[in-house]
Protein backbone atom coordinates (compact mmCIF):
# COMPACT_ATOMS: atom_id res chain seq x y z
CA UNK A 1 0.00 0.00 0.00
CA UNK A 2 2.55 2.46 0.98
CA UNK A 3 4.23 1.56 -2.10
CA UNK A 4 1.33 2.29 -4.25
CA UNK A 5 0.76 5.62 -2.55
CA UNK A 6 4.60 7.03 -3.14
CA UNK A 7 3.52 5.99 -7.50
CA UNK A 8 0.92 7.72 -6.97
CA UNK A 9 2.50 11.18 -5.83
CA UNK A 10 5.16 10.44 -8.15
CA UNK A 11 2.41 10.91 -11.34
CA UNK A 12 1.49 13.69 -9.60
CA UNK A 13 4.55 15.14 -9.53
CA UNK A 14 4.86 14.00 -13.23
CA UNK A 15 1.51 15.67 -14.54
CA UNK A 16 2.19 19.04 -12.46
CA UNK A 17 5.64 19.15 -13.82
CA UNK A 18 4.40 18.06 -17.79
CA UNK A 19 1.47 21.05 -17.32
CA UNK A 20 4.00 23.76 -15.70
CA UNK A 21 6.46 23.30 -18.98
CA UNK A 22 3.52 23.16 -21.27
CA UNK A 23 2.44 26.69 -19.96
CA UNK A 24 6.14 27.76 -20.46
CA UNK A 25 6.65 26.50 -23.83
CA UNK A 26 3.82 29.35 -24.70
CA UNK A 27 4.75 32.68 -25.49
CA UNK A 28 2.59 35.26 -23.40
CA UNK A 29 1.51 38.29 -25.34
CA UNK A 30 -0.21 39.95 -22.19
CA UNK A 31 -0.74 38.15 -18.61
CA UNK A 32 -2.34 41.58 -17.49
CA UNK A 33 0.11 42.12 -14.18
CA UNK A 34 1.37 45.10 -15.28
CA UNK A 35 0.30 48.46 -16.54
CA UNK A 36 -2.89 48.79 -14.49
CA UNK A 37 -5.17 50.86 -15.57
CA UNK A 38 -9.41 51.92 -15.43
CA UNK A 39 -11.91 54.08 -16.80
CA UNK A 40 -15.71 54.33 -16.11
CA UNK A 41 -17.78 56.35 -18.71
CA UNK A 42 -21.35 56.94 -19.03
CA UNK A 43 -20.87 58.09 -22.47
CA UNK A 44 -17.92 58.79 -24.71
CA UNK A 45 -14.80 57.36 -25.18
CA UNK A 46 -11.15 57.14 -23.78
CA UNK A 47 -7.73 56.30 -25.56
CA UNK A 48 -5.00 55.57 -23.29
CA UNK A 49 -1.78 53.54 -23.43
CA UNK A 50 -0.32 51.58 -20.93
CA UNK A 51 3.83 50.06 -20.67
CA UNK A 52 5.20 47.10 -18.70
CA UNK A 53 6.25 43.70 -19.34
CA UNK A 54 3.34 43.25 -22.20
CA UNK A 55 4.47 41.99 -25.74
CA UNK A 56 6.46 44.97 -27.18
CA UNK A 57 6.28 47.22 -24.18
CA UNK A 58 3.11 48.60 -24.67
CA UNK A 59 -0.89 48.34 -24.15
CA UNK A 60 -3.52 50.26 -26.27
CA UNK A 61 -7.19 50.81 -24.92
CA UNK A 62 -9.85 52.41 -26.85
CA UNK A 63 -13.25 52.46 -25.10
CA UNK A 64 -16.10 53.53 -26.08
CA UNK A 65 -19.77 53.83 -23.96
CA UNK A 66 -23.01 55.08 -25.55
CA UNK A 67 -21.83 56.98 -28.43
CA UNK A 68 -22.70 59.00 -30.25
CA UNK A 69 -24.52 60.62 -27.34
CA UNK A 70 -27.42 61.50 -29.60
CA UNK A 71 -28.26 57.66 -29.37
CA UNK A 72 -28.12 57.07 -25.85
CA UNK A 73 -31.85 57.51 -25.01
CA UNK A 74 -31.54 53.81 -27.39
CA UNK A 75 -27.98 52.08 -26.30
CA UNK A 76 -27.89 53.30 -22.56
CA UNK A 77 -31.85 54.63 -21.60
CA UNK A 78 -30.94 54.38 -17.87
CA UNK A 79 -27.79 56.34 -17.87
CA UNK A 80 -25.52 53.26 -16.45
CA UNK A 81 -21.94 53.81 -16.35
CA UNK A 82 -19.57 51.32 -18.43
CA UNK A 83 -16.10 50.34 -17.05
CA UNK A 84 -13.06 48.39 -17.66
CA UNK A 85 -9.92 47.49 -15.40
CA UNK A 86 -6.69 46.24 -15.32
CA UNK A 87 -5.50 44.78 -12.59
CA UNK A 88 -2.82 43.09 -10.66
CA UNK A 89 -3.17 40.12 -9.07
CA UNK A 90 -4.43 39.78 -5.29
CA UNK A 91 -4.50 37.12 -2.65
CA UNK A 92 -7.60 35.65 -3.95
CA UNK A 93 -8.07 36.83 -7.72
CA UNK A 94 -5.10 36.28 -10.71
CA UNK A 95 -3.90 39.33 -12.99
CA UNK A 96 -7.04 40.37 -14.78
CA UNK A 97 -8.55 42.49 -17.07
CA UNK A 98 -12.07 43.26 -16.11
CA UNK A 99 -15.48 44.82 -18.59
CA UNK A 100 -18.26 45.77 -17.09
CA UNK A 101 -21.09 46.89 -20.09
CA UNK A 102 -23.49 48.18 -17.71
CA UNK A 103 -27.31 47.51 -17.71
CA UNK A 104 -28.99 47.65 -21.00
CA UNK A 105 -26.12 49.68 -22.44
CA UNK A 106 -23.53 49.42 -25.09
CA UNK A 107 -20.17 49.68 -24.55
CA UNK A 108 -16.72 48.24 -26.91
CA UNK A 109 -13.29 47.86 -25.80
CA UNK A 110 -10.13 47.48 -27.91
CA UNK A 111 -6.74 46.36 -26.89
CA UNK A 112 -4.23 46.70 -29.00
CA UNK A 113 -0.33 45.66 -28.81
CA UNK A 114 2.50 47.23 -31.41
CA UNK A 115 0.55 50.67 -31.75
CA UNK A 116 3.43 52.68 -29.55
CA UNK A 117 6.43 51.50 -31.53
CA UNK A 118 5.53 48.49 -34.00
CA UNK A 119 6.33 44.86 -32.70
CA UNK A 120 8.29 42.36 -34.74
CA UNK A 121 6.70 39.60 -33.38
CA UNK A 122 7.48 35.58 -35.64
CA UNK A 123 4.57 33.57 -34.76
CA UNK A 124 5.71 31.22 -37.77
CA UNK A 125 7.02 27.81 -37.80
CA UNK A 126 6.83 27.41 -33.65
CA UNK A 127 3.36 28.33 -33.35
CA UNK A 128 -0.19 27.92 -34.84
CA UNK A 129 -2.75 29.80 -32.60
CA UNK A 130 -3.63 32.45 -30.07
CA UNK A 131 -5.78 31.90 -27.09
CA UNK A 132 -7.70 34.06 -24.73
CA UNK A 133 -8.01 33.07 -21.71
CA UNK A 134 -11.66 34.12 -19.83
CA UNK A 135 -12.07 34.04 -16.54
CA UNK A 136 -15.73 33.74 -16.91
CA UNK A 137 -18.54 35.59 -19.17
CA UNK A 138 -21.98 36.43 -18.33
CA UNK A 139 -23.66 36.98 -21.20
CA UNK A 140 -23.21 36.98 -24.86
CA UNK A 141 -19.43 38.40 -26.22
CA UNK A 142 -18.75 39.22 -29.59
CA UNK A 143 -14.88 39.85 -30.09
CA UNK A 144 -12.16 39.78 -33.05
CA UNK A 145 -8.88 39.61 -32.89
CA UNK A 146 -7.03 41.39 -36.08
CA UNK A 147 -3.09 40.83 -36.87
CA UNK A 148 -0.89 43.43 -38.93
CA UNK A 149 2.44 43.07 -40.66
CA UNK A 150 4.60 44.88 -43.78
CA UNK A 151 4.93 48.02 -41.70
CA UNK A 152 0.73 47.55 -40.93
CA UNK A 153 0.35 47.52 -44.54
CA UNK A 154 -1.54 44.32 -44.84
CA UNK A 155 -3.82 42.42 -42.39
CA UNK A 156 -5.63 39.52 -41.12
CA UNK A 157 -8.24 38.62 -38.81
CA UNK A 158 -10.84 36.01 -37.00
CA UNK A 159 -13.95 36.74 -34.91
CA UNK A 160 -15.97 34.93 -32.37
CA UNK A 161 -19.44 35.26 -30.84
CA UNK A 162 -20.58 33.66 -27.82
CA UNK A 163 -24.07 33.03 -27.80
CA UNK A 164 -24.29 30.92 -24.38
CA UNK A 165 -24.80 33.27 -21.52
CA UNK A 166 -23.72 30.48 -19.11
CA UNK A 167 -19.71 30.57 -19.03
CA UNK A 168 -19.35 31.77 -15.65
CA UNK A 169 -15.92 29.56 -14.87
CA UNK A 170 -12.76 29.72 -16.96
CA UNK A 171 -12.32 28.84 -20.56
CA UNK A 172 -9.86 28.97 -23.27
CA UNK A 173 -10.42 30.31 -27.11
CA UNK A 174 -8.04 29.48 -29.44
CA UNK A 175 -7.54 31.53 -33.05
CA UNK A 176 -6.06 29.47 -35.39
CA UNK A 177 -3.52 31.14 -37.48
CA UNK A 178 -4.86 28.95 -40.65
CA UNK A 179 -8.42 29.98 -39.87
CA UNK A 180 -7.48 34.32 -40.21
CA UNK A 181 -8.93 35.84 -43.12
CA UNK A 182 -6.98 38.36 -45.41
CA UNK A 183 -8.28 41.98 -45.13
CA UNK A 184 -8.50 44.34 -47.55
CA UNK A 185 -8.44 42.36 -50.76
CA UNK A 186 -4.04 41.15 -50.11
CA UNK A 187 -2.62 38.20 -49.45
CA UNK A 188 -3.17 38.97 -45.64
CA UNK A 189 -0.28 39.35 -42.58
CA UNK A 190 2.89 37.68 -43.02
CA UNK A 191 2.98 35.78 -39.05
CA UNK A 192 6.76 35.46 -39.67
CA UNK A 193 6.35 39.73 -38.74
CA UNK A 194 3.51 40.81 -37.02
CA UNK A 195 4.13 44.32 -36.01
CA UNK A 196 0.76 45.09 -34.73
CA UNK A 197 -2.27 42.85 -33.02
CA UNK A 198 -5.31 44.06 -31.76
CA UNK A 199 -8.56 42.92 -29.95
CA UNK A 200 -12.09 44.06 -29.98
CA UNK A 201 -14.42 43.14 -27.63
CA UNK A 202 -17.90 43.90 -28.64
CA UNK A 203 -21.37 43.81 -26.97
CA UNK A 204 -22.91 40.83 -29.35
CA UNK A 205 -26.49 41.33 -27.70
CA UNK A 206 -26.99 45.19 -28.12
CA UNK A 207 -28.41 47.28 -25.63
CA UNK A 208 -31.19 44.81 -24.57
CA UNK A 209 -28.71 43.85 -22.05
CA UNK A 210 -25.37 44.16 -21.09
CA UNK A 211 -22.44 41.91 -20.85
CA UNK A 212 -19.34 41.29 -18.20
CA UNK A 213 -16.43 39.20 -18.90
CA UNK A 214 -12.80 39.12 -17.43
CA UNK A 215 -9.81 37.70 -19.44
CA UNK A 216 -6.72 36.58 -17.37
CA UNK A 217 -4.24 36.10 -20.29
CA UNK A 218 -2.99 36.48 -24.48
CA UNK A 219 -1.14 33.53 -25.55
CA UNK A 220 0.94 32.35 -28.83
CA UNK A 221 0.39 28.58 -28.28
CA UNK A 222 2.79 26.11 -29.36
CA UNK A 223 2.36 23.65 -32.34
CA UNK A 224 1.21 20.06 -31.15
CA UNK A 225 -0.13 21.57 -27.45
CA UNK A 226 -3.99 20.39 -26.92
CA UNK A 227 -6.57 21.96 -28.19
CA UNK A 228 -8.21 25.13 -26.41
CA UNK A 229 -12.18 24.65 -24.75
CA UNK A 230 -13.44 27.05 -27.63
CA UNK A 231 -11.88 27.27 -31.62
CA UNK A 232 -12.89 30.20 -33.50
CA UNK A 233 -13.84 28.83 -36.85
CA UNK A 234 -14.35 32.84 -38.18
CA UNK A 235 -16.90 34.27 -40.63
CA UNK A 236 -17.07 36.43 -43.95
CA UNK A 237 -14.48 39.12 -43.94
CA UNK A 238 -15.59 42.30 -43.18
CA UNK A 239 -13.71 45.21 -41.69
CA UNK A 240 -13.56 45.72 -38.15
CA UNK A 241 -17.68 47.35 -37.87
CA UNK A 242 -19.64 47.41 -35.08
CA UNK A 243 -23.43 48.92 -35.52
CA UNK A 244 -21.63 51.77 -38.09
CA UNK A 245 -18.85 52.48 -35.88
CA UNK A 246 -15.70 51.84 -36.81
CA UNK A 247 -13.03 50.83 -34.29
CA UNK A 248 -9.18 50.45 -34.15
CA UNK A 249 -5.88 51.81 -34.75
CA UNK A 250 -4.02 53.82 -38.09
CA UNK A 251 -0.91 54.84 -39.08
CA UNK A 252 -1.30 58.97 -40.46
CA UNK A 253 0.97 60.14 -43.18
CA UNK A 254 3.34 60.83 -40.57
CA UNK A 255 3.43 57.40 -38.75
CA UNK A 256 1.60 58.14 -35.95
CA UNK A 257 -0.47 56.09 -34.52
CA UNK A 258 -4.07 56.92 -33.91
CA UNK A 259 -6.87 55.48 -32.92
CA UNK A 260 -10.11 56.36 -33.85
CA UNK A 261 -13.25 55.71 -33.71
CA UNK A 262 -16.48 57.09 -36.26
CA UNK A 263 -18.10 56.18 -39.73
CA UNK A 264 -16.31 53.91 -42.08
Amino acid sequence: MKNSGFAKIGLALVAVVTITQQSRAQLTVDDFSSGAYQKTLKSGSDNNFQFGGMVGGSRATTFVACSPASKCAVVNPFGQPSSFQIRPKTKTTPNVLIFNSGYKSEAFLAVGYGFSSPMSLDLSGSYDRIRVTFDGVDGAVNFNLTVWSNAGSVYSQLGCNFTDPSLQTAFTVDFPFAKFVPGGGSKGADFSGITNMQFLFDGAQGASAGEDWAVTSLQAIRIGAPAGDITCAGGLEADIKTKGVLLGFYRDAGGLVVSFMGTP
